[in-house]
């Protein structure tokens, strides 16, 4: 009985505890920048975890379908123990860092379920997680000001003193979180019905996503506006300008000003630098000796497969000064050479002369990553190599995309579940909107017929084709809504931001915006179809 009247109690705050752990997570953020200014951040690396621990526990007391859980956590624990149980089989070199990153990837799965339990059992959770958005931007627009104001400015470019940032520590990650916020955080202003709140958030929101200088948070400006004039058209019809208008306006200043942009700025000092390598890269074939011949057929792209031997050869000896001398790539590939040989870092990068990916420090992870891979038997590629494979004396070249990293280090079997995790939520929102057309094809279907009983068959197949339409149309718009099309972009946006960016699925301050949103768009779905078939 006091289990029972304890989940009770916990029900009813559940609001109140998802809005304090929302907003907890900017603070979180300028503890660990901090933290890691004085060289460890593993305090609140703790306090992350412990965090984890503390929403899976809750979730898992306050369910009425624990049937679920005990199928989640075990599947978890089954595939985790094939992976260490083959790890050990080749060696281990480290558990510890091998589960710490394991449960930094089960970050997204662990939260939405959890999430979704506390939408089915607690009361005003959406409402909080609207306000929790909204209150998170403003806290990061106030850390992202207070450096600049107290005269210690911080830089999303430290090295090229570019972009607006403020005292968060991984600049692509504080990116992907304002990517992640702006939508319900203009959502959330828009619901408040206050105007002049929604117009101070806009201009906020797009001001942010200016100043911070990515790529990613610059082209979202116009994701995000674009998919509100089409949500506020559909929904609001004439009364929609005076909320599109002021997102058109400042988009329209965004590109308008985009030569003056920190990420044009970035664009421009990134293209002197590439300009300048490429003539380094140019005078080191050159002086290799290569004929010219040679060195067109690495620029049109040598592939290595349909080469003899000797050709294969001229190629590697035109490349030696590329890809090894300190004055051009060797210092950055230095490491991947003593690991893997230079031939076959070369074949890795197909042999490139191009300085846009031999300067990249992403293509370069990957690159490492591919390497290792090619080195597993098959056990290890259905399972997963270890963290500790990404590690060299000298470096650290895990992944900042958040797919591949998933797919390496959890093999083809691994990486299947996860893929899996992540269906369910396009099942379940096309279903959705499935029988949402569905219902509205049914009720045109009824009035056409009863309009057109006596017309010839010709007519009557055009004004069926014609509700048919109509109803797609219908359908379209009473599913999305302004509120379910907010969501939905936040989702796609953290997909995106995923892919292209990284550090959206493995970091715990990234990772419990998207869970939040993904359960979000499940819970308006669920919601959306029990009140349809409650009012049939």
């Amino acid at each position: 009985m006091k289990i029972q009247e304890f989940r009770s109690k916990l029900e009813e705050k559940l609001s109140v505890l998802v809005l304090v752990l929302l907003v907890i997570q900017p603070v979180l953020d300028v503890f660990s920048y901090f933290l890691g200014q004085t060289g460890s951040n593993a305090l609140s690396t703790l306090a992350r975890f412990a965090m984890l621990a503390f929403v899976a526990l809750l979730g898992f007391f306050i369910s009425r379908k624990k049937k679920i859980y005990f199928f989640f956590y075990g599947a978890i624990g089954l595939f985790w123990i094939a992976h260490m149980v083959n790890c050990f089989r080749v060696g281990y070199q480290s558990p510890v860092a091998d589960t710490t990153n394991f449960l930094r990837i089960m970050n997204f799965p662990i939260f939405t379920l959890s999430f979704l339990t506390f939408y089915e059992q607690g009361k005003d959770v959406r409402k909080s997680i609207y306000w929790g958005f909204g209150i998170n931007f403003m806290e990061v627009v106030l850390f992202t000001l207070l450096p600049w104001a107290l005269g210690h400015p911080v830089y999303t470019y430290e090295t090229l003193g570019v972009g607006v940032l403020g005292w968060f520590a991984v600049p692509s990650a504080q990116s992907a979180v304002i990517v992640l916020l702006a939508p319900l955080a203009v959502l959330w202003a828009y619901k408040t019905g206050k105007y002049p709140i929604y117009l101070l958030m806009s201009a906020a929101c797009i001001g942010l996503m200016y100043a911070t200088g990515t790529k990613l948070t610059f082209y979202s400006i116009f994701i995000l506006a674009g998919a509100y004039l089409f949500l506020f058209a559909l929904n609001l019809k004439k009364k929609c300008w005076l909320y599109v208008l002021p997102l058109v306006v400042l988009a329209g200043l965004a590109f308008g000003f985009r030569a003056q942009s920190p990420m044009q700025d970035r664009e421009n000092q990134s293209n002197y630098a590439l300009g300048i390598y490429n003539k380094l890269v140019n005078e080191s074939m050159e002086n290799s000796g290569a004929d010219a011949e040679t060195i067109q057929d690495i620029k049109n792209g040598f592939d290595s497969e349909q080469s003899s031997e000797d050709k294969l050869e001229k190629v590697r000896r035109s490349l030696i000064g590329v890809y090894t001398d300190k004055e051009v790539y060797g210092p950055f590939l230095k490491n991947l050479h003593d690991r893997f040989g230079v031939y076959n870092v070369m074949e890795a990068y197909n042999y490139t002369t191009e300085p846009t990916i031999l300067s990249d420090s992403r293509v370069r992870k990957k690159v490492f990553a591919k390497l290792v891979w090619q080195e597993k038997d098959f056990a290890t590629k259905m399972l997963g190599f270890e963290y500790s494979d990404m590690l060299t004396p000298n470096a650290i070249y895990d992944l900042e995309n958040d797919f591949p990293a998933v797919f390496y280090f959890c093999g083809y079997f691994g990486f299947a579940l996860y893929l899996l995790f992540f269906a369910y939520f396009i099942w379940i929102i096309l279903r959705g909107f499935a029988l949402e057309v569905r219902r509205t094809s049914v009720e045109e279907r009824r009035k056409n017929q009863e309009g057109r009983s006596s017309e010839k068959s010709v007519k009557r197949y055009l004004g069926s084709l014609l509700a048919g339409i109509k109803a797609l149309g219908r359908g379209v718009q009473s599913f999305l809504t302004v509120e379910m099309g907010a969501v939905g972009m936040a989702f796609l946006l953290a997909l995106i931001a995923a892919q292209i960016s990284g550090n959206v699925l493995r970091r715990p301050n990234v990772t419990v915006y998207f869970a939040v949103t993904a359960a979000t768009l499940v819970h308006l779905t669920r919601r959306r179809r029990a009140e349809k078939e409650s009012e049939d």
